[in-house]
């Protein structure tokens, strides 16, 4: 079973989203989310964070699961349209 934290990876390449981006947004240090990279170890908090930025992925990144109908897709899907 796949990881949240390495579908948050996959998001991050797919959107390309660079980490000091992602810090000025989410008030949650670069280096933190370097971390998680490194580690692969994601908190609550920053899963919070990612899918307030993108909720169209809420789902997917929670549960590995896409409700196209309801709007929730993954980036993989996202890329296919």
């Amino acid at each position: 079973m796949e990881k949240i934290v390495h579908r948050f990876l996959e998001l991050v390449e797919s959107e390309g989203i660079k980490f000091p981006w992602l810090a000025g947004i989410t008030n949650i240090e670069a280096a933190r989310w370097r971390r998680i990279k490194a580690r692969k170890v994601m908190r609550t908090s920053e899963l919070e964070a990612i899918q307030a930025i993108y909720p169209e992925y809420a789902v997917w990144l929670s549960t590995g699961l896409e409700i196209p109908e309801a709007g929730h897709i993954s980036p993989m899907t996202k890329r296919a349209r």
